[in-house]
């Protein structure tokens, strides 16, 4: 069946054209700065007063500010309310749902991202539709067309269809023709598996964890071959770059990073330029700020805060997921429009507060450059004043490398922190599949 009568039915299902946001994406990549405020006030405005007459959260906030919804008039005048964070939900999840929630029907979803905490969140039919249309659009600028191509997956939960024989899921995983590569067992009898599964089913395209991905693609470049692909997509983990390089070496494409965040709807997706991030207004409001909540100027690092547009079940407004981000200067060479970033720069968790004083980010640690001997490593702050290097080697590890990822460490966290380096055969991976490179023991 083809994926547009799947899309079809759902749509009739739940309330949605799918042919009309696939129209709308189409048009809004190519939208100014004018025209994305325009639409996305159209859209706030609706959203803020369901808000403040149906979300208890809200309409404390709100009338503790004595504001009253009317008065943002800009998305920049969001910067007044106060960032959520995932701990605030998760306290009182009852204060952020709509009183007449049962009448919207929201979808129910329960994440853990590379937290451990889980959050339930509910996204509302057009919302849901929106961010497919979106994807649908980031393939599409690869050459992928979604549904008819066969896609390679290599992730955890998040990124497959489920497995149960229900005829929903059944329609769900025909409209998707994933083939789908579980990672939390990957060895070499496994993947070589994937190699040959990918060939006999002449699969082009992949999608996946970038951390999956490289481990794969270094497999591969051990083994002396390559695996010609038209295009791969990274996403839910930061993309360094020499997995990019190493993934265009073996895969013989370009790569797409996508960031993507479903309980906030956030979106931004390289295009064939690879030179940034599009930020998509089309589903969310995506600022980037500062400690004091206020934009970030072009070239600044911040967090990440998204207000979704359309879920009235339970309204993110001024949500702050964990993630920070570079905000691009200018405009891409392909002609679209609006907001960009240079980069996800990591995890509001990635950042280690040491007993020296010194505040660090350890995914700037540069141990990239080191891949030649590290397969694989994991950074573990322990105590304030200890931290921890988990090494799985490539092969026999030297002497010389454990001193060099000793003083690369000393360089980074200064005087008075105790740095150990542990050579082990495997580094534990969530069930989620998300591998995090960086992990603080400490409360902050």
């Amino acid at each position: 069946m083809d994926s547009n009568i799947i899309f079809c039915l759902l749509g009739k299902k739940n309330g949605f054209d799918m042919k009309a946001n696939l129209s709308l994406v189409g048009q809004s990549q190519f939208w100014t700065l004018e025209q994305t405020e325009a639409y996305q006030m159209k859209h706030l405005r609706p959203l803020l007063e369901h808000a403040y007459r149906h979300v208890p959260y809200y309409r404390s906030v709100f009338k503790s500010m004595g504001l009253k919804p009317s008065d943002i008039r800009t998305t920049d005048d969001l910067s007044c309310i106060k960032p959520i964070r995932k701990l605030d939900i998760i306290a009182a999840p009852e204060a952020f749902m709509a009183d007449n929630a049962a009448e919207l029907k929201g979808r129910r979803h329960v994440t853990g991202g590379t937290t451990g905490q889980l959050l339930t969140y509910y996204q509302d039919s057009r919302s849901w539709a929106l961010n497919w249309a979106l994807k649908i659009r980031t393939f599409d600028w690869a050459g992928y067309r979604y549904g008819k191509d066969r896609l390679g997956v290599m992730a955890g939960g998040s990124l497959t269809p489920q497995r149960s024989s229900s005829l929903s899921n059944l329609l769900w995983r025909k409209l998707n023709n994933y083939y789908s590569m579980p990672i939390t067992h990957l060895d070499g009898e496994i993947m070589e598996e994937y190699f040959k599964q990918l060939q006999s089913q002449r699969i082009r395209f992949l999608r996946g964890y970038p951390s999956a991905l490289a481990v794969f693609a270094s497999y591969l470049r051990e083994e002396g071959r390559t695996l010609p692909m038209r295009a791969v997509f990274t996403t839910a983990e930061i993309l360094y770059p020499y997995q990019r390089e190493l993934m265009r070496k073996v895969f013989c494409c370009e790569v797409y990073d996508v960031y993507g965040c479903g309980d906030g709807m956030g979106h931004a997706t390289e295009c064939e330029q690879h030179n940034g991030m599009h930020v998509c207004p089309e589903v969310s409001v995506m600022q980037v700020v500062d400690a004091q909540g206020r934009n970030v100027a072009p070239g600044e690092e911040g967090e990440v805060v998204l207000t979704s547009l359309f879920d009235y079940t339970m309204p993110l407004i001024r949500y702050a997921p964990g993630d920070r981000a570079v905000v691009k200067a200018g405009t891409c060479h392909c002609g679209r429009g609006g907001m960009m970033l240079e980069r996800i720069t990591g995890r509001i968790a990635d950042v280690f507060r040491l007993a020296n004083g010194r505040v660090l980010n350890a995914l700037s640690i540069p141990f990239e450059d080191m891949y030649r001997n590290v397969a694989q490593f994991q950074i573990v702050q322990e105590t304030p004043d200890r931290v921890l290097v988990k090494v799985v080697p490539r092969r026999t590890v030297k002497m010389s490398v454990v001193e060099t990822i000793q003083r690369i460490m000393r360089h980074h966290c200064g005087e008075g922190i105790s740095i150990e380096v542990s050579i082990v055969d495997q580094i534990e991976v969530p069930p989620s599949g998300k591998f995090r490179y960086i992990v603080s023991q400490v409360d902050t």
